[in-house]
C-alpha cells in the first residue's frame, strides 16, 4: 500500500502540469483587458523573489504504522512570468515559471536534514481591481536528505510538489503568500527501500515584484 501511494504521486503531479496546460488553452480565448495596478506585476516578461518558510507533516493521513516525519522548510524562489494576464472570466490569469532551493531541519522523526531545488509551474487566478491573486502550481527537482532509512534507502531522491494558496499585496511591488504545499519524497527505486515520504502543510512567505 505505501509503494502504490509512492507509485500514484507521479500521474497526479503529471496530471496537474497537464491541466495547467489546458487552462491556459482556454483562456487564451477570452479577450485581453486594460492591466490593472496588481497585474501589471503578472505582465510577460516581469520577476517575482521570494523567500519563506514552513512545516510539513507526514504521513499525514493514517497508513498502518508509516514512521512519521516532521521537517521545516525555508525556500527561496525566483519566478519569471511566462505569459501575459488574458481573460475576463473566473479563469482570469497568467502562467509563470520559478526555480527555488529549499532546506530544512528534522524535527521529529529519524535524520537530520531534508535539502534540495525545485522547478515549478504555476498558474496565477489576477481578479481585476483586487489586493488578493490566488494561484495554484506544480513542481518536481533534486533532493538530499538523511532522513529514515526505513523510508528511504539512500540520501539521493527526487521531490514532487503541489500547492495552492493566494497572496495579498500590501504595497505595489510586495505581497505576502500563504499556501498549504504537498511534498512527495521519493527515489524512483534507485535504491532497494522506497517506501516515500507524502508530507503537507503551511508555507508563509513574502514576494517582491519587479
Amino acid at each position: 500500500m505505501n509503494r502504490l501511494n509512492s507509485s500514484l504521486a507521479l500521474p497526479l503531479a503529471m496530471g496537474f502540469l497537464l491541466n495547467l496546460t489546458m487552462l491556459e488553452g482556454l483562456r487564451a480565448d477570452d479577450p485581453v483587458m486594460p492591466p490593472s495596478a496588481v497585474e501589471n506585476h503578472f505582465q510577460s516578461g516581469l520577476y517575482e523573489a521570494s523567500a519563506g518558510a514552513g512545516i510539513v507533516f507526514s504521513p499525514f493521513v493514517n497508513n498502518g504504522g508509516r514512521p512519521a516525519l516532521n521537517y521545516e522548510l525555508t525556500e527561496f524562489q525566483l519566478g519569471y512570468m511566462l505569459t501575459p494576464v488574458r481573460g475576463s472570466s473566473f479563469w482570469r490569469g497568467n502562467v509563470e515559471v520559478a526555480g527555488s532551493v529549499f532546506g530544512g531541519a528534522i524535527v521529529k522523526g529519524r535524520g537530520e536534514y531534508v535539502a534540495g531545488a525545485t522547478l515549478w509551474l504555476r498558474y496565477n487566478f489576477v481578479p481585476r481591481e483586487s489586493g488578493f491573486v490566488p494561484f495554484l502550481q506544480g513542481g518536481a527537482g533534486p533532493t538530499s536528505t538523511d532522513l529514515d532509512r526505513r523510508l528511504e534507502g539512500q540520501n539521493f531522491n527526487f521531490n514532487l510538489n503541489l500547492g495552492g494558496g493566494t497572496r495579498y499585496f500590501f504595497t505595489p511591488d510586495w505581497s505576502v503568500n500563504l499556501e498549504c504545499r504537498y511534498q512527495h519524497i521519493s527515489n524512483a527505486n534507485l535504491s532497494s527501500r522506497n517506501l516515500g515520504v507524502n508530507a503537507i502543510g503551511p508555507m508563509l512567505s513574502v514576494s517582491f515584484w519587479f
